[in-house]
């Protein structure tokens, strides 16, 4: 199994403002820590975690410096500041001097609805784009008729682009008591999926539904409606950690969705599992077994 969404954080290295809102989670979590877990998982891509943006590049050279039996970051995803626009080339050029680099993503989920439109932001998309960088997109569900929209304009200058959507677009399960039709989320999931060049990872749920009172089944239909829109070949599994230590742990997250897929054929679940990560991050083949 690939993970395709892990984290990645020493404090003591670099800035991480927002960690002072879950204090649970803001000591250092680097390999060790995950190896601590034993999930059983080894491999996985790193995705950036937010640090001081001026920290970016620093955060790549220090998460392709972690080495550990129990871990093998076979690609990293890196911040980059999108919303310069055509001057983020130099920012992607650097990245792309960095061998794990495989795409980039500028979460926008905290940031104002005008900021995901604006025509600068997307012209850092296309930049990324044009250098054959993987775009992640981390959006709320509320904002998801405004990601259709960037990418649309995306897609009509950089048709091959290709978009990974962070988390299943974060549908508000705890607001919407686990209604999937909740701010539309349902119907603009399968608008994102129309696009034949945007991918979905299946993770991130278990944080957005109730920290303690969260239950498994309201997850599923989640999930099934996931691969209704998707299908295996455009979905990968991401275990979100550590962040899915505040609703249940990893192996709770694992558990259910292995559960959930378990109906599916074994060449869907390898797919799900190992197929659609190496093929969307273009991971190298001598890194697998």
């Amino acid at each position: 199994m690939i993970d395709a969404h892990l984290h990645l954080w020493d404090p003591a290295k670099l800035d991480y403002d927002w960690l002072r809102h879950v204090p649970t989670i803001a000591g250092r979590q680097g390999p060790e820590q995950w190896a601590a877990l034993s999930t059983g998982v080894r491999r996985a891509v790193f995705v950036q975690a937010d640090c001081a943006p001026g920290q970016a590049l620093a955060e790549v050279d220090w998460v392709a410096s972690q080495t550990h039996t129990d871990l093998e970051i076979l690609g990293i995803v890196a911040f980059a500041p999108l919303e310069q626009g055509e001057a983020v080339g130099e920012h992607l050029d650097a990245l792309r001097q960095r061998p794990l680099v495989r795409g980039v993503r500028r979460s926008v989920q905290n940031e104002p609805d005008n900021f995901i439109t604006d025509p600068r932001h997307v012209d850092g998309l296309v930049a990324a784009a044009e250098r054959g960088l993987t775009i992640d997109v981390c959006a709320r569900d509320h904002q998801l008729p405004l990601v259709l929209e960037m990418l649309s304009e995306l897609f009509e200058r950089a048709p091959r682009a290709r978009v990974v959507l962070d988390h299943l677009g974060k549908p508000d399960i705890a607001a919407h008591g686990g209604d999937i039709r909740g701010a539309d989320w349902a119907i603009n999931l399968r608008f994102l999926a129309a696009f034949p060049n945007v991918f979905a990872k299946l993770s991130g749920l278990t944080p957005q539904d109730h920290w303690t009172q969260g239950r498994d089944e309201t997850l599923a239909p989640y999930v099934r409606h996931a691969l209704e829109c998707f299908g295996p070949n455009r979905l990968m599994f991401g275990g979100d950690w550590p962040v899915v230590d505040l609703a249940g742990g990893y192996a709770r997250w694992l558990t259910l969705l292995e559960t959930i897929t378990t109906a599916l054929p074994p060449r869907d679940r390898r797919r799900i599992e190992v197929g659609t990560a190496i093929d969307f991050y273009a991971l190298a083949p001598e890194t697998l077994p």
